[in-house]
């Protein structure tokens, strides 16, 4: 006899997690994801939902446990609405007959009846053509791309968990999401988000995270949990300022030409700490230095390799000093303008911008600094500061 296991089968789920070497979604994301869909189609008995790429089917049930709370008034036996749940409208698949084994084993465990009639199969997201209200999936970010573009021409509603900075989705194809959420960074230091796709006539998308929700017209990158921080730095994006051109050197640390060709240029390959030394220079000969190397000119360096939670030191670099390829340099007049660069970088309206940047994405290369605004326009940019801020 069916009955409504969901709750326990989850927290054994949980407790798998924390001691078995299988990554299943934890329960604020999934949660958080959840939220994301429409109300209506939570509320209405007739959705149907499928996980092409369901794994142990933890995802589902979640958004089960979900429809139980938003179904309770319309089909008010416990029983009932938990068996209609799995039957009439949660569906899933994998490409993995294991996976679709433990997902099945889920599933009826959750309903505490080995003999339920659950929707899991073995099948490719390729091969689902049919028309589900809503698919619903958290992918590995490589897929992410044929994923929705696939399943887009098939159902009004998708619905993906996924990497923030690994698809086009979040680089160049921003408008095309309904709604958007940051989910929270994972155990493995990866960020995680939600994207749902749905019929749309305009470049307009609602961000939302746990107290709030704006919607912005072709915004040019994806927020964190900041929208205040994260509609300051839209406006300055927007503004169209002129930016820094930003370059790095033509050579790794193990390539043949710096290992084999020792000498007294020195290039910086570690920027270091504020106030000290550059961590890692390597000593090269003359001749194989190139103009992307900046030998001979005044400049601010930087790693190119940052993270979300703190902010990477500016440094001047004299003209004596050339870069490797994982140090950002960008080209000054004098040391003095490096210092106002410095400055600039440093002040609350820049850090400000630096960090929303970048709490999605460590990401701090070459495409970076064309987001950050010449300290020609810092005026204009304290302005901008102002009016959110103070």
């Amino acid at each position: 006899m069916t009955t409504n296991n969901i709750n326990k089968r989850l927290k054994q789920l949980q407790a798998y997690d924390s001691s078995g070497s299988q990554t299943i979604i934890t329960e604020v994301f999934a949660k958080r994801a959840i939220d994301v869909l429409d109300v209506n189609l939570l509320e209405d008995p007739s959705t149907t939902y499928c996980d092409p790429q369901c794994g142990s089917g933890t995802l589902l049930m979640y958004l089960a446990q979900r429809l139980m709370q938003t179904l309770e008034k319309i089909i008010p036996n416990e029983a009932e609405r938990a068996e209609h749940i799995f039957s009439k409208q949660i569906f899933a698949s994998d490409i993995d007959s294991l996976q679709t084994m433990v997902c099945k084993t889920n599933f009826k465990k959750a309903l505490d009846d080995k003999h339920a009639q659950v929707n899991v199969v073995q099948q490719s997201y390729e091969a689902v053509q049919s028309p589900y209200s809503v698919i619903i999936s958290s992918l590995d970010f490589a897929t992410t791309n044929k994923f929705v573009d696939h399943f887009r021409t098939i159902c009004d509603n998708v619905l993906v968990l996924t990497r923030p900075n690994k698809n086009r989705y979040t680089r160049n194809s921003i408008n095309q999401i309904s709604k958007y959420r940051f989910l929270g960074v994972t155990a493995s230091i990866t960020p995680i988000c939600a994207m749902y796709f749905k019929p749309k006539t305009d470049n307009k998308v609602e961000f939302i995270t746990d107290n709030e929700s704006v919607i912005v017209d072709d915004p040019k990158y994806l927020p964190g949990h900041n929208l205040k921080s994260y509609l300051y730095a839209e406006e300055i994006l927007h503004s169209e300022f002129d930016t820094f051109d930003a370059n790095y050197g033509s050579y790794y640390i193990n390539h043949p030409n710096i290992v084999n060709n020792p000498g007294e240029v020195e290039l910086i390959f570690q920027v270091g700490r504020e106030g000290g030394p550059f961590r890692k220079t390597v000593g090269v000969d003359k001749s194989i230095i190139t103009p992307r190397e900046g030998v001979g000119i005044h400049k601010v360096v930087i790693s190119k390799n940052g993270n979300r939670s703190a902010k990477s030191i500016l440094k001047y670099a004299e003209p004596k000093y050339g870069t490797g390829h994982n140090a950002i340099w960008i080209q000054t007049q004098s040391k003095q303008e490096a210092d106002e660069i410095i400055t600039y970088y440093n002040s609350p309206q820049i850090t400000r911008l630096i960090m929303s940047l970048k709490e999605t994405s460590p990401a701090n290369g070459k495409s970076f600094w064309t987001k950050i605004p010449h300290y020609k326009h810092k005026d204009k940019i304290k302005k901008i500061y102002d009016k959110y801020f103070n």
